[in-house]
């Protein structure tokens, strides 16, 4: 019986070295997935808007404060003096609490593009229920001076929405 489970095993870590030898490495695989110069030229191969130039599709999205309002404003118009003001992206401002008129009206008069404001819900900005609490803010507060604004909550929050 000892003699037939050595077997199984011996067949068995000798099939997952034939397959893992078999497999070629990354580089071949992507090789094999690639066109070959033949296939390129084929025009069956591009698709139809590959000469076009097409605008492209994008947004800058920013996590801010109220209070924040006029160093973004100044990072803004830098932003739309240097790039923006050519290509007209929109602009989505993102906050835990609702955005004031103020900052509205600001935020629309800096910029060339587009202004949408989102308010983040507390759910999503808050800890997950999972989380121990006591034990987070103990584990900030070692952070504290070791680690950038570790044992702020605040930026925690804004870290952990931003991923």
């Amino acid at each position: 019986m000892l003699g037939l489970v050595r077997l199984v095993v011996l067949l068995a870590v000798l099939a997952a070295t034939v397959l893992y030898l078999a497999k070629p490495p990354p580089i071949e695989k992507a090789r094999m997935l690639a066109y070959s110069p033949s296939q390129i030229r084929d025009s069956r191969l591009k698709p139809a808007n590959a000469g076009q130039v097409l605008p492209v599709r994008a947004a800058f999205v920013i996590l801010v404060r109220n209070s924040e309002l006029h160093e973004l404003r100044a990072t803004v118009r830098q932003l739309e003096d240097q790039f923006n003001a050519r290509h007209h992206y929109p602009y989505v401002f993102l906050n835990n609490e609702p955005f004031t008129e103020e900052f509205k009206l600001h935020m629309e008069w800096a910029t060339s593009g587009d202004c949408h404001f989102g308010l983040v819900p507390y759910e999503h900005w808050s800890m997950p229920p999972w989380v121990d609490r006591v034990r987070a803010k103990w584990a900030m507060a070692m952070m504290g001076n070791k680690v950038p604004y570790g044992d702020s909550e605040s930026y925690q929050k804004m870290c952990r929405y931003g991923c």
